[in-house]
């Protein structure tokens, strides 16, 4: 496929089906790009400006997108859990289970299990660690999305961060609010829907960063 605005090129493969809150089934495609990737619901797809093109064009704007990336290095933080595994193997987050062999430049082997961002906090608490802290407020955003693990906040109430899939979308929502705080949310970028005569509370995605940011305690 490629997008009409950007000119960018991407492989639609399948993606895990969701289930709405009322029982429907959501198909989605998954859009493989040279550095990432991203999940669509065919709904979002076909309102989007991706369009399917043919395998020569395709080919080739990829291997030109290729080209241009490798002119710039990547660099990635990755946390691994090493030594003897197994007596703590249970201890560990039991969602995310990757075993990952690093090899440095001069040959120096590590090999252990991946530690995902949203649970070092955790982790060093399960295992009395010092000097670790849990992820920032504008990280948060990014983590939940990404995992799907509720995180808490620091702010004015015990909120925390969730993943909920409303309307066909993932969204970002903040439950353990004040009804009383309501306002001040809103003039903080946050924005509320009411959803079987409930109030909810959600942050705007594309700019979750600097309102989680807003509404976090400031240490």
């Amino acid at each position: 496929m490629r997008n009409a605005r950007s000119g960018m090129v991407a492989l639609s493969v399948p993606a895990r089906r969701l289930i709405a809150d009322d029982g429907a089934v959501i198909e989605r495609r998954r859009l493989l790009r040279p550095l990432k990737s991203a999940n669509w619901t065919l709904e979002a797809l076909g309102e989007s400006h991706w369009e399917e093109i043919g395998v020569t064009a395709f080919t080739s704007t990829w291997r030109a997108e290729e080209a241009e990336a490798a002119k710039s290095p990547v660099t990635e933080r990755v946390h691994l859990a090493t030594g003897l595994l197994l007596p703590v193997w249970k201890r560990l987050p039991g969602d995310h289970v990757r075993v990952t062999r690093l090899v440095a430049d001069d040959g120096q082997s590590i090999i252990g299990r991946e530690v995902l961002d949203v649970d070092l906090a955790s982790i060093a608490q399960t295992f009395g660690l010092s000097g670790v802290v849990g992820p920032s407020a504008d990280q948060i955003g990014d983590l939940v999305l990404a995992s799907g693990k509720p995180l808490g906040l620091a702010s004015h109430d015990p909120l925390t961060v969730k993943r909920s899939l409303v309307g066909g979308e993932q969204r970002l929502e903040l439950t353990g609010f004040s009804p009383d705080r309501l306002d001040w949310y809103k003039n903080k970028g946050c924005f509320t829907e009411i959803i079987r005569y409930r109030t909810r509370l959600f942050v705007p995605t594309p700019r979750a960063s600097e309102t989680l940011q807003s509404i976090a305690i400031k240490s």
